[in-house]
């Protein structure tokens, strides 16, 4: 059963976003919203915000590249089309491929600057588009939502001589916002600890710390300020000017999930902002209920041999099993597993016969499964996903698994502890 905050956490969140900006109310805002070139997923939690400001009378504009046909699930919005960097490539196809590094052991996290770089070839093209930026300035637009791994949008912003409001759909919560991060028990991005770290765990947080900073501070941030002395920028400032410049910041976590820290005034939390009232569908026919399998929008690829120790696994369960997959159906598929190329996570996950989510562990994932209440079994792949799930696991609320060495009895196992176990429940 889920606490009372959990209940509010997305009609409150959007609610703050009116507090961004002095407004009387009856005026109508104009909102630049800027997601990241790929990564559907960001681009949905922008889609939810847009729909909330729509609903309030106000005027969002996506700030879209050519050949992003998303127009399927645009409706309604006004779209500002750009040439970027992947109006020529797949944006998903470019994103496959780096997951499939992933999968076959190749994928360094010096090779994750490859993202860098794709932001920093599309932010030239954008400054370099007079059209483009003549278009914007003549819209004067009250408030640009920027979503910090495009980080671009706080260049735009400038440009445009516009406040703006960060939205992270991760867990994105540096230093270089000014929060306070003591080392000892705030566990750094990527360092995989939690709040209750021992001599030498503080000392890897501490490591990780460093290395986070520095990388920041002496290999991003320069990044893109040579690329506002390239497209003379003015007037002159810094990155980390640029981010101190920040109205708000709407971070989709919350307090149910992440371990305590100090925070700032203007930053909110937003977790589970794609959570909503779930639908009665097919699986009230289960008789001792479902699990629902779901790897996200962006991993349309599984390694072969995963897949056949999953579809093992789930053959063994006594409940029904939804999966979403998109490649050949294995071999060993149970009588009582359904692929999908398609599903209504969030709909599966509110009904009550659901009794387990396998996730790659995503931020609107987690938090759709920690509305509804319902135990993770979690295969992080990369970026922020283990930080997640190894909150997830540290709450109580799942069981982490590694998908590089887990063997079919394993995730058996963990499926049927998390279903068996009444604290994974009453923990969500």
């Amino acid at each position: 059963a889920l606490s009372g905050i959990a209940v509010l956490l997305c009609p409150a969140a959007l609610l703050f976003l009116v507090a961004a900006f002095s407004l009387e109310p009856s005026h109508c805002a104009k909102v630049l919203i800027m997601p990241t070139i790929v990564f559907d997923s960001h681009l949905r939690v922008f889609m939810r915000v847009a729909e909330a400001l729509t609903d309030r009378g106000h005027d969002p504009v996506l700030l879209l590249h050519e050949g992003r046909d998303l127009e399927t699930y645009l409706p309604g919005f006004r779209m500002q089309r750009y040439w970027g960097i992947f109006s020529t490539e797949s944006a998903d196809a470019w994103v496959q491929e780096k997951i499939k590094r992933v999968f076959q052991g190749k994928m360094t996290s010096l090779e994750m600057f490859s993202f860098l770089e794709k932001y920093l070839e599309n932010c030239d093209l954008v400054l370099g588009n007079s059209t483009l930026l003549q278009k914007l300035q003549h819209e004067h637009f009250d408030l640009l939502l920027v979503d910090p791994n495009e980080m671009c949008g706080f260049i735009l912003a400038h440009i445009l001589q516009v406040k703006y409001a960060v939205i992270s759909t991760g867990f994105w919560f540096p230093a270089e916002i000014g929060a306070t991060s003591p080392i000892a028990y705030v566990p750094e991005f990527n360092s995989l600890m939690t709040d209750r770290m021992g001599f030498f765990g503080r000392t890897w947080n501490l490591l990780v710390y460093m290395i986070t900073r520095v990388a920041t501070k002496l290999v991003i941030l320069p990044k893109f300020e040579r690329l506002m002395e390239k497209h003379s920028v003015e007037p002159k400032t810094s990155m980390l000017d640029l981010v101190h410049g920040t109205s708000l910041f709407f971070l989709c976590n919350d307090v149910v999930l992440d371990f305590p820290r100090p925070t700032l005034p203007h930053v909110i939390f937003t977790g589970g902002i794609l959570a909503e009232p779930g639908l009665r569908l097919w699986v009230e026919a289960a008789d001792v209920g479902v699990v629902v399998v779901s790897f996200g929008i962006g991993i349309r690829a599984l390694p072969s041999d995963l897949v056949e120790k999953m579809a093992g696994a789930f053959a063994r369960l006594p409940q029904r099993v939804v999966w979403r997959y998109f490649g050949q159906k294995p071999r060993n598929l149970g009588e009582n597993t359904l692929m999908m190329g398609w599903l209504p996570q969030n709909d599966l996950l509110g009904h009550p016969n659901v009794k387990a989510f396998v996730s790659h562990c995503g931020m609107n994932g987690v938090f759709e499964a920690i509305y509804h209440g319902v135990p993770v079994v979690g295969f992080p792949f990369y970026g922020d996903q283990f930080d997640i799930m190894t909150r997830v696991q540290a709450k109580g609320m799942g069981i982490l698994m590694d998908w590089s060495r887990v063997k079919e009895e394993d995730l058996y196992q963990a499926v049927v502890t998390v279903i068996s176990d009444p604290r994974k429940q009453q923990s969500t």
